[in-house]
């Protein structure tokens, strides 16, 4: 970093200039406003695009699907740290911890992508599998989707939805506009 700084024709100051554009924009939001969901809900019912009872139900359903899934989360991380015995630095580093927060993220939204990330599993691991003989390939399948079902057990089942996805068009045009300014 400092040979990159010292040496520097100002894409040292650009980089640092575009992180921090970032922080701000996670931290502010945008600079056009917020989205309007409720004026968004109210149009679609209007214009008849949406049937608003079903709508409503489906809304329910998923707010209480969050908070189950919440729950079931953090009653996960507990039994994790308790089996474990304490609560190691998020970064690794000693003395150095940060938090979703400070990056205007939900932490429940980081550990979902991580556990997606994990259910993917890599192309490196499938190409050892190949390599070793049929019966310890399939042994090491079975055990990887033993850790995976574990890992899910009593996970709430997320709603089927249909009425609020017709907002999807709508919504990312608002998005877009929002987000263009």
């Amino acid at each position: 970093m400092h040979e990159v700084h010292t040496h520097d024709n100002g894409l040292f100051t650009q980089l640092m200039g575009w992180i921090e554009g970032i922080l701000e924009f996670l931290r502010q939001g945008p600079k056009a406003g917020k989205l309007d969901i409720n004026a968004l809900f109210a149009g679609a019912v209007s214009v008849g695009q949406l049937d608003k009872q079903k709508a409503i139900a489906e809304i329910d359903q998923l707010i209480s699907w969050q908070e189950a899934r919440k729950k079931w989360h953090q009653d996960k991380t507990r039994q994790k740290m308790a089996a474990t015995g304490g609560d190691p630095s998020p970064t690794g580093l000693p003395g150095i911890s940060f938090q979703s927060e400070d990056f205007g993220l939900d932490q429940a939204d980081l550990e979902d992508m991580t556990y997606a990330d994990e259910e993917e599993g890599s192309s490196d691991e499938d190409e050892a599998d190949d390599e070793l003989d049929p019966i310890s390939a399939e042994r090491k399948r079975r055990a990887k989707k033993q850790d995976h079902l574990r890992r899910t057990a009593g996970e709430p089942v997320k709603p089927e939805v249909e009425e609020v996805l017709k907002l999807r068009e709508s919504f990312l045009a608002m998005l877009r506009m929002v987000l263009s300014e």
